[in-house]
């Protein structure tokens, strides 16, 4: 199972809106074959495997008397694919493992364990569940709250500065941070900024990894009438510039008419307070660069908590150094 989901990850930046999945086979304690759903509208993780270890041959009984280990219940509707179960039964396998059930109502009313074990084939299940949520959180949001997952996006000094007293930010991490920021661009559909961030910087907020080549959509706060002709973003073709006031409102409508899944917030301290008040922040990429600034601008603004007992509650979930920058992955609760 661990196998599938390092797999699976293969899939970031790619599948939206679709889960991570990977998917081993095994036979006699040996695995057979490897597949993952690479990107979305291409088949899926389990399809995927029983394909490559069918070759030229027929899929009919390819994969007999095997075990498939997969990181979510295999699907049993008509998408953009045909079903999994469907090839599951036809290729011969005897036993499903799977981390999770999928929490899509399409495939929660078919029934997927229940059409496998029809088919004489053992269905096992939970196996490493927590890690599998964890994997597909941006799915399990999605698919539980009808809104994309959200996540702030900040570069700070010691003492909290995202800039100096005259806005500039350039460059506050060292380059290993800021090549995780595009991993991050990369792993969410959309980024959004405020008016302020993009009449000061003038940014792209495009990804820049070398051999990647994905643009997401643009979310800016502001009117288009609202930024100088030489603004970059005004002839982006997936930039969306908003009037919007009410953010729970915005969230729904880039999730129901734009079908932006995930949302990555790179604003100033005014557009992080806004998300934190809203309570809309999932997750918080916190970079902590060891230098000073006394005064600049700080990440955030005034919440109106008043006392240490109203403080909003967080979690770090993960930390990691990028030379001497630190990244505190923190969840809010």
């Amino acid at each position: 199972m661990r196998a599938a989901l390092r797999l699976a990850e293969r899939g970031r930046g790619f599948v939206s809106p679709n889960p991570l999945v990977g998917a081993v086979i095994v036979r006699n304690g040996r695995i057979i074959a490897r597949g993952w759903h690479a990107a979305c509208g291409q088949v899926h993780a389990e399809r995927a495997a029983i394909l490559a270890l069918a070759g030229q041959r027929p899929v009919k009984n390819c994969a007999s008397g095997a075990t498939i280990y997969v990181n979510l219940e295999p699907c049993a509707h008509h998408g953009r694919t045909p079903p999994c179960t469907d090839i599951i039964i036809e290729a011969g396998i005897k036993k499903v493992v799977f981390a999770l059930r999928d929490p899509n109502p399409k495939v929660h009313k078919l029934n997927p364990v229940h059409i496998l074990q029809k088919a004489g084939i053992e269905v096992v299940y939970p196996v490493l569940e927590k890690e599998a949520r964890e994997l597909n959180k941006i799915f399990f949001k999605n698919q539980q709250e009808h809104l994309p997952y959200v996540t702030l996006k900040s570069a700070v000094t010691l003492d909290g500065k995202i800039a100096d007293a005259r806005g500039r930010s350039k460059w506050i991490t060292g380059a290993g941070a800021r090549a995780a920021v595009h991993k991050l661009r990369l792993a969410h559909d959309a980024v959004l900024v405020g008016k302020n961030t993009v009449l000061l910087d003038n940014p792209r907020l495009n990804i820049r990894i070398p051999g990647v080549k994905k643009e997401n959509y643009k979310i800016i706060l502001g009117a288009r009438g609202d930024f100088p002709s030489g603004t970059k973003l005004l002839k982006d073709p997936k930039a969306i510039f908003v009037k919007e006031k009410n953010l729970t409102k915005l969230l729904r409508n880039l999730y129901q008419k734009q079908g932006i899944c995930s949302l990555l917030v790179e604003g100033g301290s005014a557009v992080n307070t806004a998300f934190l008040k809203a309570g809309l922040v999932d997750e918080w990429q916190l970079f902590i660069a060891p230098k000073l600034l006394g005064g600049g601008l700080p990440a955030l603004g005034e919440l109106g908590l008043r006392r240490i007992a109203r403080a909003k509650s967080a979690s770090i979930h993960f930390a990691r150094f990028y030379g001497q920058d630190l990244l505190l992955e923190i969840y809010l609760h």
